[in-house]
This record gives structure tokens, C-alpha cells and sequence, in this order.
């Protein structure tokens, strides 16, 4: 079956679009590239795809928009004849797989060599490996929505790529992962700020604003749910420690009296027993001083307590 290519519908699709096809949505839309970053993008969605052989370019994925991507740049970049048609996978689920196809013709050797040449500028040009990363990403980058958590992933055929691509934001400063996994080579990033700068050079600006403020505001949602955690777990270590102090100066006013306590002492025990549930800090400011003025009263309410608790106990009360 052949597919048709040419300008997308404006129908909306069915459903919530994830952030990844929001992302790929941007970067689909970029214009104005230049021709070199144009085959460094294609580049590196043929080279994640493992799709280059001696006989033919084979690229073959489930997204439409990446296969009319392909198609679209290969015909702009060379005169090669290319091919494109979709099949029906019934494997894991129905779903199309479009295939871009390239067959050994003349002037196929050129074309690869060309690309071949690209690649080595891919570690020296900026620009170029940007577009090399952008290309990456759309073959087979992921990205997940920044409220729920961070990451970025790419799912790699190549091994060699893989390695490729992980010393490539290595040299760049970008911390990323590489592991195995159902037959595919896994690069993942989880840094926000490693996330956010690739975003920013591949070229999703609208998309690194959104994750942007996503970022701040889950900050500060936060840091305002650490702050209500102390703030309640203060009042708790309040209400609780009022909580002891008043039981220790009730069992002094069972067993001895207040009356025998210093004037300083029987102070702080009354307006304690009358605000059972302030803070040092209210009690040092109703009675005048300072809170480590209550603290240290309170330390020898506690050591009388004590004693009384010691005594009572060799006399078998």
C-alpha cells in the first residue's frame, strides 16, 4: 500500500496528547533550518533507527509524521528515488509501520558518504549536533510530563549509536544513563536541568517554557507543603512537650505542693498549667523572658519531677 504524504489534517486527534507528542509536535514545525542541520537531523533519525545498510536506507516506525519527515527531507537533500508504503502489524496490538526506503542506485554511495562526512562534524559543530540530537529524539526519544515526574528517554536499535549518543551529551555535560532493555538500547536522562537544556537545543523553546514553569511551580508547590510539614510538626512537638510539662508539674503539685517550688519556678508551672497548649517561646513572652530562660526553668521543674518520681518509688508509692 503506498501512504499518502502531504499536509497534515487539522482534524485533533481523539484522546489527551502526551508530552511527548507535544514536544515532537514543536520540532516538527521548526522552519527556516539550514540544509546542513537538515541532514544532520536525518542523520540521526536513521542512525537510531539502524536503518543504513550497503544496499538500501530502510527506516521503518510507527509515526507517520517521523516517515513524512524522512520522506520530505530526502527529496529536498538528494535526487535518489525513495520509496515509501505502511503494512499492518497485527504484533503486540493492530498498528501501521511505515517504511521510507532508499535502494541502491546511482549516486546511493555519494549520498552515504556525504552523510558519513556530516557525522564527523556532529562532535565539533553545535549546530550540527543539536540537529543530530533533535533527529534522535524524534526517532526515538520520550520525554515524560514534568508534573509527574522527570525524565527523558531514548529507546536506541544501534548499539553503537547508543554508546554514540551517550558520549555525545557526556561532552556536553549532560548526565544520562545506558542500559539494556527488551532487545533495545536504553538512554535516559533524569536531571530537570539536563532535560530543559535539551529541550532548549533541539529546539522545543515553546515546550521548554511549559516545562519551565511546570518546574517552578511544582518548586514552590513544594516548598509550601515542606513548610506547612514543619510548621505542623512543630505544633505537634509544642502540644506534645506542653503536654509533659503539665503532667510533670501536676505530679509536683500532688506529691510536694507548687508552693514549695522558687518563686521563679511556681511562675513558670502556673502560666504553663493555664496555657497548656503554647509554645516556649509564648510562655517566655507572656511571663517576660527569654525562651531560654523557660527551657532552663522547665529543665528544673523536670529534674524535680525526678527526684519526686525516684523517691516515691523506694517508698513503694
Amino acid at each position: 500500500m503506498s501512504a499518502r504524504i502531504g499536509p497534515k489534517s487539522n482534524k485533533k486527534p481523539l484522546g489527551t496528547v502526551s508530552y511527548t507528542t507535544r514536544v515532537k509536535k514543536e520540532l516538527f514545525g521548526l522552519r527556516n533550518v539550514p540544509a546542513d542541520e537538515k541532514k544532520a537531523e536525518l542523520l540521526g533519525i536513521l542512525a537510531c533507527k539502524n536503518a543504513f545498510s550497503e544496499e538500501r536506507i530502510l527506516l521503518q516506525v510507527e509515526n507517520l509524521d517521523v516517515a513524512r519527515r524522512v520522506w520530505l527531507t530526502l527529496r529536498e537533500l538528494t535526487p535518489l528515488k525513495i520509496g515509501i508504503k505502511y503494512s499492518v502489524s497485527r504484533k503486540l496490538g493492530t498498528h501501521k509501520i511505515f517504511a521510507v526506503q532508499v535502494q541502491r542506485q546511482k549516486g546511493y554511495e555519494a549520498f552515504l558518504t556525504e552523510l558519513s562526512d556530516l557525522r564527523n562534524l556532529v562532535k565539533t559543530e553545535e549546530a550540527i549536533r543539536n540537529a543530530f540530537i533533535r533527529g534522535a529524539f524524534l526517532a526515538c526519544g520520550y520525554i515524560k510530563d514534568p508534573r509527574r515526574e522527570h525524565a527523558l528517554d531514548f529507546f536506541i536499535d544501534s548499539e553503537a549509536l547508543a554508546w554514540e549518543l551517550f558520549a555525545l551529551l557526556e561532552r556536553i555535560g549532560k548526565k544520562s544513563f545506558l542500559t539494556k532493555k527488551r532487545g533495545k538500547y536504553l538512554l535516559y536522562l533524569r536531571n530537570s536541568e539536563d532535560i530543559k537544556d535539551l529541550l532548549i537545543l533541539t529546539g522545543a523553546l515553546e515546550e521548554y517554557f511549559s516545562y519551565e514553569n511546570v518546574t517552578i511551580l511544582k518548586e514552590l508547590k513544594n516548598k509550601t507543603v515542606r513548610e506547612m510539614n514543619y510548621e505542623v510538626a512543630n505544633e505537634t512537638k509544642a502540644l506534645n512537650t506542653g503536654k509533659k510539662q503539665v503532667e510533670m508539674i501536676r505530679y509536683i503539685r500532688e506529691k510536694s505542693g507548687l508552693n514549695n517550688l522558687s518563686g521563679a519556678l511556681s511562675d513558670v508551672a502556673f502560666v504553663r498549667l493555664q496555657n497548656p497548649e503554647r509554645s516556649l517561646q509564648e510562655i517566655a513572652d507572656i511571663i517576660g523572658i527569654s525562651k531560654s530562660g523557660v527551657r532552663n526553668r522547665f529543665k528544673r521543674i523536670e529534674e524535680i519531677y525526678q527526684d519526686l518520681q525516684n523517691q516515691n518509688h523506694h517508698r513503694g508509692e
